[in-house]
């Protein structure tokens, strides 16, 4: 009898002793506004082998009165963390500082963000050492001046065009500072956003977008972290390289899926894991999400896609090959 006791009081030891159990499951809602992207899958990834997370997707498929729809039922999900995909979503859900949303003043629940583009452009925050918040969160650009830098290598490119969707903030803000830096860099920058018809933009502007970048002499066409651009890239990229004009992404997926030439990216799947820390830290070391700093990413990739050099018969520099990922083809010669 005496060594059964002492069995039963080892098991009930290592019972209260075990991490998470199902009733320990932490609910964390995923807050969408294009579907599952390499992003979510660092961050589920990457949360899951941390902790025993129960994983909810809200995905608004690029409509604004779903995604409001989506934000009015999070409370019906008692979540413990909610994540929010990029800047739409993001400033939906909270709204800005200025003009903080109903959920912003109210929820308790924290909140880690992903792919937004400049949160204090976006004026999410006045600064990214702003404590008052119960979020923080991902950014995922290479900053402007080490795209520039890089555009620069490039040879005979002298005048540059930024196409974007007027109706995403993200998309106008970079678009602005690309322009506000070319005088630094000595480059003609000229903006192009696609006409909008009915709240969405007209993809049948886009052969008169092209028209007007051959008119103005656009060597290079710059395609800014645009939820619209990135979803239509295949139709984008192939007319431009068509009529001659190179592509620069400043987000990964028009290089690898739609053939842009080249881009100084942060990954996707990195940003979700890097994302999925911070997640890790309120849900499991029990911080607060003001303690959580909002940060980017400090490491970027250089991707050339050598497809699309060849169909634009125009390479980039060695100093750029050199530390650049090529995709597309092993061979420079067919």
């Amino acid at each position: 009898m005496r060594y059964i006791w002492i069995i039963i009081t080892l098991l009930a030891s290592l019972w209260a002793a075990a991490p998470l159990h199902a009733s320990d499951s932490k609910q964390v809602v995923m807050l969408l506004w294009r579907g599952v992207t390499d992003a979510e899958q660092g961050f589920m990834d990457y949360l899951s082998a941390k902790a025993n997370v129960n994983f909810v997707v809200l995905d608004a498929d690029r409509d604004k009165n779903q995604l409001a729809n989506h934000i009015d039922t999070l409370d019906e999900y008692e979540p413990d963390l909610i994540y929010s995909f990029g800047t739409t979503a993001t400033l939906a859900l909270l709204g800005t500082e200025q003009e903080p949303s109903e959920f912003r003043i109210r929820a308790k629940t924290p909140v880690v963000f992903s792919i937004v583009t400049d949160p204090v452009g976006s004026k999410i925050v006045s600064d990214l050492e702003e404590t008052q918040r119960n979020f923080t969160g991902v950014s995922h650009i290479v900053p402007h001046q080490v795209q520039f830098n890089a555009i620069k290598e490039l040879p005979n490119i002298r005048t540059m065009g930024v196409m974007f969707n007027p109706l995403e903030n993200n998309a106008v803000i970079t678009a602005r500072k690309i322009q506000l830096l070319s005088a630094k860099f000595g480059m003609d920058v000229y903006l192009y956003p696609f006409r909008t018809k009915s709240g969405k933009p007209d993809m049948s502007s886009l052969p008169k977008v092209i028209d007007t970048m051959l008119e103005d002499g656009v060597q290079l066409a710059y395609l800014p972290p645009d939820s619209y651009i990135i979803s239509q890239g295949k139709s984008i990229v192939e007319p431009l390289h068509e009529n001659g004009i190179a592509t620069f992404s400043a987000t990964e997926s028009p290089i690898r899926q739609h053939d842009a030439l080249f881009g100084i990216v942060s990954r996707y799947y990195n940003v979700g894991e890097f994302a999925g820390h911070k997640a890790e830290q309120i849900l499991n070391n029990n911080k607060s999400a003001q303690e959580v700093p909002i940060e980017p990413l400090s490491q970027y990739s250089y991707i050339v896609n050598v497809k699309a050099a060849r169909t634009l018969d125009y390479y980039p520099p060695v100093s750029i090959l050199k530390i650049s990922e090529l995709i597309g083809g092993n061979e420079w010669t067919e």
